[in-house]
């Protein structure tokens, strides 16, 4: 009796959880040109090239006012040339939320280091805290419904 109220709750909990699409995730590649040229490649997981993606390089001492913008070509390529830039961090953002890849790289005096330009973790989700609450109350609802059928018996 308990397992035919409990699973079309649980049922409800589960099928009600907003699921993130990830149909057009943005992957981001990139190449050394030269040693102060990397070339960046956006596509979406389909393949397709991210065209016309904005584009912005912020400075390491700046993380909030990019020094430069631009945009990706037909086939979802920029280069960002370092020369003459400030070594640290640099941080650049190829499109926007929701499809956005925001990776740092790092500027020496000698060029880029290709092997440790890496992906800016992204915000959490507010779906995972929904998650908990969905399935708590669920199985909330779920515990209260049981007690009140077992206390008719």
């Amino acid at each position: 009796m308990k397992s035919k109220v409990l699973m079309p709750l649980l049922l409800l909990a589960v099928l009600g959880v907003p699921v993130r699409v990830m149909a057009h995730a943005l992957e981001t590649n990139y190449v050394l040109e030269e040693v102060n040229k990397v070339q960046f490649t956006a596509v979406f997981s389909t393949g397709e090239p991210h065209k016309k993606a904005k584009v912005k390089i912020y400075s390491p001492d700046n993380l909030t006012e990019p020094v430069m913008e631009t945009e990706t070509d037909e086939n979802g390529q920029f280069t960002f040339d370092t020369s003459e830039k400030m070594p640290g961090e640099w941080e650049v953002s190829i499109g926007e939320s929701g499809h956005q890849d925001i990776l740092t790289v790092p500027v020496t005096p000698k060029g880029i280091n290709i092997n440790e330009i890496s992906e800016v973790p992204q915000h959490q989700s507010p779906q995972i805290p929904l998650v908990a609450i969905v399935l708590s109350g669920g199985m909330g609802s779920a515990a209260v419904l049981s007690r009140k059928l077992r206390s008719i018996k």
